[in-house]
């Protein structure tokens, strides 16, 4: 399958006339309605509006790519806007880019939407590419340029292909203070929890963390005083949360990954089961780490 394939003339606007990403895309999905390519509108424009955006992916200063997994749609499709001046993306007002290209993709079909996303990210990178995208006067010019017609999509990548292999983890006996730190100073999620032996026996995200920060912070908001410590948090010496172990916090089912597993596998897991960032293991061992941004990552270095 081509890159090309999901381009379509009716899909496209020349010139888009929007000032934020925001409005750019809300454009775009508005063109997708009216050529008939989503069969639940409000489902969309809702999405848009309530789950702006999902891992927005920035190309330099040439494109903003928004993408999103919705049923509004029954099969994958794309819109591609072209401005005559640069849009702005409002979380960041200095980032600006005259391209968006809308991606929506039902849920089913996450290894596509996926794949998608990451070619048409790599087509961008090329300058040559941009400027003849911005050189274009009509629809029909932008989908017949050569280069979304010469990327594949990528096939059979496997975790191993895209996982982290150097990964942060906690320890069953480090405190809940310590990693809501680390987690802080080095901008992750989520934590393997692994023993001595590099077995892992747990993780603690931020789920966890608030779970057990965020009662006693309303509380001390509210009276001005912690709440009195139970006789168990007196007895292991936790009454304030962030002396909590992470073995009594953290989330002792985990969702893993083999090294073997493949990249459609991975966007099925991560659908089904809602879950976006996994550890990889061997024998029990953590061995790696992937997150759905590490597969866009991957998919936009792919050659």
């Amino acid at each position: 399958m081509k890159l090309g394939d999901v381009l379509k003339p009716e899909h496209v606007v020349v010139p888009l006339q929007a000032a934020t990403v925001k409005d750019a895309t809300e454009q775009l999905a508005e063109r997708l309605i009216a050529a008939g390519a989503v069969t639940e509108p409000q489902r969309l424009t809702a999405v848009i509006k309530h789950a702006w955006p999902e891992d927005m992916v920035s190309v330099g200063e040439h494109a903003f790519l928004p993408h999103f997994r919705t049923e509004a749609v029954t099969g994958l499709v794309s819109a591609v806007g072209i401005a005559p001046t640069p849009i702005r993306w409002e979380k960041d007002p200095h980032r600006t880019a005259r391209v968006v290209i809308l991606i929506v993709a039902p849920p089913r079909e996450t290894p596509t939407y996926l794949q998608v996303v990451g070619a048409f990210a790599r087509a961008l990178s090329n300058p040559e590419t941009v400027l003849s995208l911005l050189a274009a006067k009509t629809p029909e010019q932008v989908v017949a340029l050569g280069a979304f017609g010469a990327i594949e999509l990528p096939t059979h990548l496997t975790v191993r292909d895209v996982m982290t292999p150097h990964v942060y983890t906690a320890k069953p006996d480090q405190t809940l203070g310590e990693v809501a730190k680390f987690l802080l100073e080095h901008d992750v999620r989520a934590l393997p929890v692994v023993d001595d032996s590099g077995a892992l026996v747990g993780i603690i995200t931020h789920r966890e963390l608030l779970r057990h920060l965020i009662p006693s912070y309303l509380q001390r908001t509210k009276s001005g005083e912690f709440r009195a410590p139970t006789a168990a948090q007196l007895q292991r010496g936790s009454a304030d949360p962030r002396r909590l172990l992470v073995k009594e916090a953290m989330a002792r089912t985990v969702l893993c990954l083999s090294e073997e597993q493949t990249l459609s596998d991975v966007a099925n897991l991560m659908n089904s089961k809602d879950v976006d960032r996994f550890p990889v293991v061997r024998e029990g061992t953590v061995v790696g780490f992937l997150t759905r941004a590490d597969l866009i990552r991957r998919l936009i270095a792919a050659p």
